[in-house]
């Protein structure tokens, strides 16, 4: 007999919950507030039964663009061979969480704006960012007199 392969096949490992994180939902995941626009990671809740989404959109971030009453829709961009392809998904409210992915982003953007406001009280000087040094951004000169031609041997059988 064949192997099935539904759609929860291979999740015994990743749709499981914690210990002492079993059981039902707490309130406060009903009580909290989304809107459209925001980012939100799906984290399936294995439980909960209905809106659960497929077992690929475990993980994966995405942006709601529409808001029902106990479910949200979310755009993802799903990797196909070469290319990305836009999935609107619909998930319950359990199944996500929101996003911690742009806090790093927003509080540099926080940091800049309070320094160019100080600047800007002090002097009048434009104040310039400098990016992280990073290995690949570092400039090189790469020298094409050490690189040398070679030509294949001619085939020949030696018995």
């Amino acid at each position: 007999m064949t192997r099935s392969g539904g759609k929860r096949s291979n999740t015994r490992y990743v749709f499981s919950q914690a210990f002492r994180k079993r059981g039902p939902q707490h309130t406060s995941t009903y009580l909290k507030t989304f809107k459209i626009g925001e980012l939100v990671d799906i984290k399936v809740n294995s439980f909960v039964h209905k809106g659960m989404p497929f077992k690929y959109y475990h993980g994966k971030t995405g942006e709601i663009f529409n808001i029902t009453k106990t479910s949200v829709g979310i755009k993802i961009f799903k990797a196909v061979g070469n290319r990305k392809i836009l999935k609107k998904i619909n998930v319950k409210i359990e199944h996500i969480k929101k996003s911690n992915s742009k806090t790093e982003f927003l509080e540099r953007i926080k940091t800049k704006d309070s320094i160019r406001r100080s600047i800007k009280n002090i002097e009048e000087k434009i104040f310039n960012f400098p990016k992280k040094n990073l290995i690949f951004n570092q400039k090189h000169i790469v020298s094409f007199k050490k690189i040398k031609s070679f030509e294949p041997e001619p085939y020949c059988v030696i018995v």
